[in-house]
Formats: structure tokens, sequence, C-alpha cells
């Protein structure tokens, strides 16, 4: 078998120098390997930048998680005391209720930060959560205009956030729909020659499929290692084919010995429109993916696209104000700890709110 899997066409063929459709071939072959190097580029640099924000970011999440944690606690445990006046304990309540609200929603579910929740909120969480879920949910299906149907299957947020994105789509695509009704009722359609084409171009690249599925076929190979090298070939050819990657099937037409790269050139005109036409339509998938890989990276971190440099900036900035934080929250865990200074706390956060509706 051969190691060789460029798909290229010689400067010069059998029949004398390249065609303009050869020309055209080996062009779109090379901005096909240069997109797939640029999307796989582009994934390594998301992961490494992913795994860099993680390494900044994760231990000052820990440190504010667990002091956020003590800080409920703590308050809990004053809360247990006598010789609260009814604002000091209002007020109190409010901080641990705030805090374990926020704790639980970036840490995760707490039994026990839950249970200390439910006993000093006139509301157990899971039913305020619910309530607000359906607020959220109301208040979307009011802005969209669109129905997102049953509760079932959403749990969070993301959940609802999915649902929006995958009825937006059900909507566009009915939209699209009625476009293309419009079209036979008059508007600009494509020609029949255009479609003729479209329909070679695919039976080109379903005589490859064909022609590469027989010769691999992993149930006509009586030895077991051989089947399995070829059942994961066959994996890639049909993967090849349900993403009209024509050129992966090129190569693997090569990499058989099925097809030889120096013969290339010699297709005839015709059949080198239809392969054209299949790799123009690859590039632009390509290209898309690509596009769309840049736009929700950007979306994941609140960006637009996909700045590594601007982006790891973004992410020293974050780390800062997480470790300040941590700071703030481990200074007032310190006040927590002396029932006398809580009290001294409470009285200066009320001067403080006093002053400011004065200066209003």
């Amino acid at each position: 078998m051969t190691t060789r899997t460029s798909v290229q066409i010689s400067q010069r063929t059998s029949k004398g120098p390249q065609t303009l459709e050869q020309q055209r071939f080996q062009f779109l072959i090379r901005q096909i390997e240069q997109a797939r190097k640029a999307f796989t580029n582009l994934e390594a640099r998301i992961q490494a930048f992913r795994r860099h924000r993680e390494e900044k970011l994760q231990p000052a999440r820990e440190a504010l998680s667990r002091a956020l944690r003590e800080t409920v606690l703590a308050i809990d445990r004053l809360l247990d005391q006598r010789g609260w006046s009814k604002v000091d304990q209002a007020a109190l309540r409010d901080i641990l209720t705030g805090t374990a609200e926020v704790l639980i929603e970036s840490a995760g579910d707490d039994p026990e930060i839950k249970a200390i929740y439910n006993k000093h909120s006139n509301v157990d969480f899971d039913t305020l959560k619910q309530d607000e879920f359906q607020r959220l949910k109301a208040e979307a299906e009011e802005f969209t205009g669109l129905d997102l149907g049953e509760d079932e299957g959403i749990h969070s947020e993301d959940d609802l956030v999915q649902r929006l994105y995958q009825e937006m789509a059900a909507r566009e695509a009915a939209e699209q729909n009625d476009s293309d009704e419009l079209d036979e009722r008059g508007r600009a359609r494509p020609s029949k020659r255009s479609v003729d084409n479209a329909q070679l171009a695919k039976q080109a690249l379903r005589e490859i499929y064909r022609k590469l599925a027989s010769a691999v076929h992993p149930d006509r190979e009586s030895d077991a290692s051989r089947r399995e090298e070829k059942n994961a070939l066959m994996q890639r050819i049909n993967q090849a084919y349900a993403a009209n990657d024509l050129l992966s099937l090129f190569e693997i037409q090569i990499e058989i010995d099925q097809l030889d790269p120096d013969q290339i050139g010699n297709l005839g005109a015709q059949r080198l429109r239809h392969y054209n036409r299949l790799l123009a339509e690859q590039l632009e998938q390509l290209r898309g993916k690509i596009r769309t890989l840049e736009a929700s990276a950007g979306a994941e971190y609140d960006a637009e696209g996909f700045d590594s440099q601007k982006m790891a900036l973004q992410v020293r900035g974050q780390a800062r104000r997480l470790r300040a934080e941590v700071t703030r929250q481990e200074q007032f865990l310190r006040v927590l700890a002396d029932k006398a200074a809580t009290r001294r706390w409470l009285k200066q956060q009320r001067r403080f709110a006093s002053f400011d509706e004065d200066e209003e």
C-alpha cells in the first residue's frame, strides 16, 4: 500500500499544459488543505486557551467558593445566638440567602447550604428557582414570539437557551421553505442546467464512494486484524461521504492504491467540472465551520471572534478581580468570627446606606 496521499496535477499532463478546469481543481485542493489546517489550528488554539483560562481562574474560583461557604455557615451560627435586633436579623438573613444563592448557582448543588438557605428564607430554594425560571421562559416567549413548549427536558437556564435556539432554527427553516414556495410561483429559480449539474456532481461523488466501499468492505475480509483495519477505514469513508468530503475520498483512494495521483490530470473535462463543483462546496463548508467556530468561541467568552491575545488579557483581569473578591470575603469572615464586630459592621452599613440616601 502506498503512503502517497497528495492530490495534485502536474503542471504538464500527458495531454499538454493544464487546462482551466485542471488549474481550478488544483487551486481548490490547495485551498481546502489550507482551510483544514486553519480549522485544526483554531481548534487547538481554543483548547489551549480553555486550559490556560482554567489554570488561571480555577484556583481563585475554588478559594472564593470556600470563603462563600464559610460565610453562610458563619452567619447561620450567628443567627442561632440570642441578642440580635430584628433589623440585624433581617440584614444577616439577606446576606446569608444572597450568598447561598450565588454559591449554589456557581459551585453546584450543596444540600447543606440549601438546607441553611431554606431555614432562613420565606421560600425554599427550589421553589424560588422554579418561579424565576417560569418568569424567564415567559419573557423569552414574549420577546421572540416563540412557543417553547413544555418544561420537560429543561432543567436550567442553559437548557432554556438551547430550546430557544432550536425553536429559532425551526422557525428559520420554515421561513426558508416559504421562500422556496415563492420561488416556485415566479421568483428566481435555479436553472435546469444548474440542477442537472448538481445532480451529476453528486452522482460522481456517489460513484467514488461505491468503488471504495466495494474495495474496503470489512465483511469480505477473513483475517481478523485486517477486518479491524477495514472497519476503521470504512468508517472514514462513510464519514467523508456523509460530509460530501471529496478530497478525503480521493486521499483514501490513493492510500489504498485505487487511484494514481499522477493520472488525475488526465480525467475528462466534464468529470473535472463535477469534481470542482463538489470541491468548491466543500471549501465553502470548511470556511463556514471556521467562521462558526470563531463566533462560538467568542460568544463563550463574551468577545467578538476569537483573539487569544486579547482574551488572555481579559483572563488576567478576571483573575485579579477574583483574587480581590477572595480577599474581601476573607476579611468579612474575620468580622463574622466576632459577634460584637459583626454588630459594629452592621451598624456601619446602615450608616453608609443612610448617607447614600441623603446624598440622593
